[in-house]
């Protein structure tokens, strides 16, 4: 049978099934619906896009602050080496963790069989990190924390404390706080503005990082001090402990710094669906940029010990390392400080806004999926893209412009969001961290210590142990799942990841009496305060998991109401497999016909009896050729065959008829639907049971 698709929305890709376009026609005329559109194949990153992502997020201030703060607190040489060599093994493990995650994590259904295979997705732990039972709980444990915390605050005021310097003005919090907000709603309205742009400057700042930390190897290498390198790496004094700390805290809390430039090495993950043929370039990309910035920092940290002596690294409160460097190296022919000092701070302030840059476009983009998974409040507001391009908001349309083939759609409300909190954790810690002399130095540490251990140390701990349950409970069958057919390589990189981000998950709550304050923190904050805001914002994602589940209660015991949450993406197939194109987001409050919620059945069967009645009737099977899922073989189904017991991490069986598409639902009640109905229980692409 042959369609016609001329009548539907030529932005729509035509090769679609024409009942999806039928159904997304729908969907523009629905208030309960939003149309989700991924980027256009030509639109999409490619290699060099995507190894830019990794160097513009994982080059950033740390590797020049970071360093410091672990001479600070190991008081070694070669100490401070090896928590620099152990990160990188953890960082390596961990992005074949991440690797593996993201090609296997969520699986769709596909064919008469039912067959499920992986389909690539944004949102990175949001998809690795939930559980079908509670209903919405790790959602929100993920969701909350990431939205409070992934934010650009930090680096924010990384950039305008070294613009201040470069310009020689001295430091003050109302300064800070306008440069810092100023640079985030630069970024931000450049990326709502423009998605090309964004992705184009983010490769700009990329490589133009790349270069510095190459540079600095480069002047590293001319400018050696032998004297300082000799004694410095000696092995009867690179590995004197007597100053050293005897308990773990300061070790631990070394290792967060150390993780702190590191742990960013997954920020593909965010929007791996965004990159051109995925399957192939994500792993290639991931991997490349990965170990390619792993090696330069460990070189970077080598020629610090080789050019610094050690009574400066080991200096009361910690030394400006990247400064002292250059006055070594660069200071030699570079006669004057002050010149020399400008463009020490002009470097830092370039890597800071990078990572401004680079953070704002996939935060946001992640933070659209959470609100995707209804758990915000106006979720479809913020679930949706919108296109502000300026050529969109100033062209005169007439009914005789012809529609484009790709209008670029930005997610707008996200970006307002995430603007709106790193403001809030910009203004805050500034105004309450006022040391004197003043200097952002500990409002910094305080956040970034939060961030790190939060962000990921936690959320290290629990996917790696969540991979490790996988590859160790015979009855999910991960081993035939799983994208990359390396069992032993993924079970080595997972415990290694686990007990990497294990180590400081729990030694930064082992208190060493010598050190009471923070390292960096000008005695201002507490040792604990770090780690105890963190856990605080996870106490607090519970406690709004609590709240909107109480919410949803309370609506459907009084009024029958049941909340529905839809997410139905579209699938074409591509050389690599399947590739989301769309996805009609649906979020409705619904009363259930003569029901409350606590007279719903659990079972299949009773409750498919108990509304069948009101339901309208099932699709009739169509077997034209344009193939539709079969409402019949829904979503209860729970084993594979081969497979064993299915794994909460995917979705029940489903049999398409001959269409690559799968419509999950998550139900806000928590109960089983209706076959017929294509909703589903919350997606658990999760792996922890």
């Amino acid at each position: 049978m042959v369609y016609d698709n001329s009548q539907f929305n030529t932005e729509w890709d035509p090769d679609l099934d024409p009942n999806d376009l039928r159904e997304l026609q729908d969907a523009e005329q629905d208030p309960t619906k939003i149309i989700s559109e991924l980027p256009k194949e030509a639109a999409r990153m490619g290699y060099y896009s995507t190894i830019c992502l990794i160097f513009n997020r994982m080059i950033g201030v740390g590797i020049f602050s970071s360093a410091s703060a672990v001479f600070l607190n190991t008081q070694s040489i070669g100490l401070s080496l090896i928590l620099w060599m152990l990160g990188a093994i953890v960082t390596l493990a961990g992005c074949f963790v991440f690797v593996e995650l993201g090609l296997s994590i969520p699986r769709w259904p596909l064919g008469r069989t039912g067959e499920k295979i992986s389909a690539i997705r944004s949102g990175d732990g949001l998809n690795y990190a939930s559980t079908n039972r509670p209903v919405f709980l790790a959602t929100c444990m993920y969701g909350i924390t990431f939205i409070i915390l992934e934010n650009t605050a930090s680096n924010s005021v990384s950039f305008a404390t070294n613009i201040l310097d470069a310009a020689h003005v001295k430091q003050a919090p109302g300064k800070i706080i306008v440069i810092a907000i100023a640079a985030n709603t630069l970024c931000c309205l450049l990326h709502a503005l423009s998605r090309k742009w964004g992705i184009l400057l983010n490769n700009f700042l990329g490589t133009l990082k790349l270069f510095i930390l190459l540079f600095v190897i480069v002047i590293g290498l001319i400018w050696i001090n032998r004297d300082v390198a000799k004694e410095n790496f000696d092995l009867k004094t690179s590995f004197n402990f007597d100053n050293s700390p005897r308990l773990p805290f300061r070790y631990a809390e070394a290792f967060i710094y150390v993780i702190l430039p590191y742990g960013s090495f997954h920020q593909i993950n965010y929007v791996v669906a965004e990159v051109r043929e995925p399957r192939k370039i994500f792993p290639r990309a991931s991997f490349a940029g990965v170990i390619i910035v792993v090696v330069i920092y460990m070189a970077v940290n080598i020629l610090y010990a080789a050019i610094i002596p050690k009574k400066l690294l080991f200096v009361a409160g910690g030394a400006d390392v990247m400064g002292l460097f250059m006055t070594r190296t660069l200071g030699r022919v570079w006669t004057n400080p002050k010149h020399l000092a400008t463009f020490v701070s002009v470097l830092k302030a370039i890597s800071a806004l990078g990572n401004i840059i680079v953070v704002t476009f996939t935060a946001a983009r992640v933070k659209q999926e959470i609100a995707k998974e209804g758990i915000l409040p106006y979720s479809l507001l913020f679930s949706g893209s919108y296109s502000l391009s300026l050529s969109g908001l100033f062209k005169r349309k007439t009914k005789s412009t012809p529609k484009t083939i790709y209008h670029e759609k930005t997610p707008v409300a996200t970006l307002a969001l995430h603007w709106v909190i790193t403001s809030i954790v910009v203004i805050v810690p500034v105004l309450a961290l006022q040391p004197v002399p003043y200097s952002t130095t500990a409002a910094y540490s305080y956040v970034t210590i939060a961030w790190t251990y939060n962000i990921d140390v936690a959320y290290f701990v629990f996917i790696a142990l969540g991979l490790l349950c996988l590859r160790f409970t015979p009855s999910v069958g991960w081993a035939e799942k799983s994208q990359l057919n390396l069992p032993w390589v993924s079970k080595i990189s997972a415990l290694v990841f686990f007990i990497g981000a294990l180590f400081p998950f729990i030694f930064m709550w082992v208190p060493d009496p010598k050190f009471p304050f923070a390292t960096r923190t000008n005695n201002k904050v507490q040792w604990w305060a770090g780690q105890l805001l963190a856990a605080c914002l996870l106490a607090f994602s519970f406690l709004y998991w609590v709240m909107f589940r109480l919410y949803i209660h309370i609506r459907s015991a009084r009024g029958g109401m049941t909340l529905h949450v839809k997410r139905e993406p579209i699938f074409k197939h591509d050389r690599s497999g399947l590739t989301q194109v769309l996805e009609i987001i649906t979020l409705q409050w619904t009363r259930d016909v003569g029901m409350r919620i606590d007279q719903i059945e659990e079972t299949d069967n009773k409750y498919e009896d108990s509304t069948r009645g009101s339901a309208s009737p099932p699709p009739q099977d169509d077997m034209s050729g344009c193939g539709r899922i079969s409402p019949y073989d829904g979503w209860e189904s729970r084993t594979s065959s081969g497979l064993g017991r299915s794994s909460p991490h995917e979705i029940g069986a489903q049999q398409p008829r001959h269409t690559v598409r799968r419509k999950p639902v998550m139900s806000g009640i928590g109960v089983r639907q209706p076959r017929y109905a294509v909703k589903r229980k919350p997606v658990m692409s999760e792996i922890v049971a």
